[in-house]
């Protein structure tokens, strides 16, 4: 019997808080996403948080969607995307959806 594939998703702004480019860490994550899991599906929205400080922030985001297996090798590849976008930005946190719907927020 196969796994039951579930919608993952991973949250990357466009540009990062001191204003660069973040296109070539989305065309990595969605690469990387198609290597690992076969395909992935990506589109841009609006994103709003508010840090502990109570800064309201807005950004154009791109979100990328991946079908995958609740598997915690899974869960923990996409913490370590999660991780990896964290280090090549000036984020300051990165959203993750796991398969079955949890959600993380990766500081």
């Amino acid at each position: 019997m196969l796994d039951t594939l579930n919608t993952a998703s991973i949250i990357i702004p466009l540009k990062d808080n001191d204003g660069s480019d973040n296109s070539q860490i989305i065309e990595r994550t969605i690469r990387t996403l198609c290597e690992t899991h076969g395909g992935a599906t990506a589109w841009e929205a609006k994103g709003y948080w508010v840090n502990p400080k109570g800064k309201l922030f807005k950004d154009d985001v791109t979100v990328i969607q991946s079908a995958m297996t609740k598997q915690e090798g899974n869960r923990e590849a996409l913490r370590e995307l999660a991780r990896d976008i964290l280090s090549d930005t000036d984020q300051e946190a990165v959203y993750v959806s796991h398969p079955g719907g949890d959600v993380e927020i990766i500081e």
